[in-house]
């Protein structure tokens, strides 16, 4: 898996990703630094392909309800 940060970007195999990668977070099962997804506001698990947190309970949440299941296609 190639992860590279350009501007504000993340491209994960090509996959473009606004967001950043977060150094001082790691995932506990593959230790891989997570990405912040601007458009979800939500980190999430490369390797793994997880999100770190639920999607809240607000129904009026502007990011939660368009959330896919993995952050990856």
């Amino acid at each position: 898996m190639r992860i590279e940060e350009k501007d504000d970007f993340v491209i994960i195999d090509g996959f473009e990703v606004e967001g950043f990668i977060d150094k001082t977070q790691h995932c506990s099962k593959c230790k891989s630094s997570f990405i912040y997804y601007e458009d979800f506001d939500a980190y999430f698990c490369p390797k793994c392909n997880i999100w770190t947190e639920d999607k809240c309970g607000d129904p009026t949440c502007y990011y939660c309800p368009n959330r896919p299941e993995k952050p990856l296609p």
